[in-house]
């Protein structure tokens, strides 16, 4: 199978896991969209170790991790600890569906490490992205995907 093809693949099948799963593990349900997250953003990022060289993140307004976390946790009173730790749990889930749709396409097996959790806006250095993907949530925030694969340097 061709580079080209396993992107586009890879691409619909995140894209399909990730509405899925976050349905699924937050109760909130996101459509594709083309607003960029903005004001208040975190990061929930993992590398891909072994395999596959690469790594995604998930970027979203700090509303939507917030209010994953309180259906994670079911409570109303949230820590920056409690956000943290149910985002991090949210995407290891998330990785995990992702690391086993990677495999079924390229049969190379991959170990992904700890997700780490950023305030704000994090892009790893070394890698560009391979592709993004937008979602607007069922109440209006602003999230991305975003698949890295290492830069070249000539």
């Amino acid at each position: 199978m061709n580079t080209v093809m396993i992107q586009k693949g890879l691409k619909e099948n995140f894209d399909q896991i990730t509405r899925e799963v976050t349905e699924w593990a937050a109760g909130i349900c996101l459509c594709q969209g083309d607003s960029f997250p903005t004001g208040d953003l975190c990061t929930v990022y993992v590398a891909f170790e072994r395999g596959i060289q690469t790594s995604v993140s998930f970027c979203a307004e700090a509303s939507l991790f917030m209010r994953l976390t309180r259906f994670l946790l079911q409570a109303e009173e949230l820590t920056f600890q409690d956000v943290e730790d149910s985002s991090k749990e949210y995407f290891n889930i998330l990785c995990g569906y992702f690391a086993a749709q990677m495999f079924q396409m390229t049969k190379v097996p991959l170990r992904f490490g700890i997700p780490v959790f950023y305030p704000g806006r994090y892009v790893p250095e070394g890698y560009g992205e391979e592709f993004v993907i937008c979602y607007t949530s069922d109440r209006n925030e602003n999230a991305q995907l975003i698949y890295y694969t290492p830069q070249i340097v000539v």
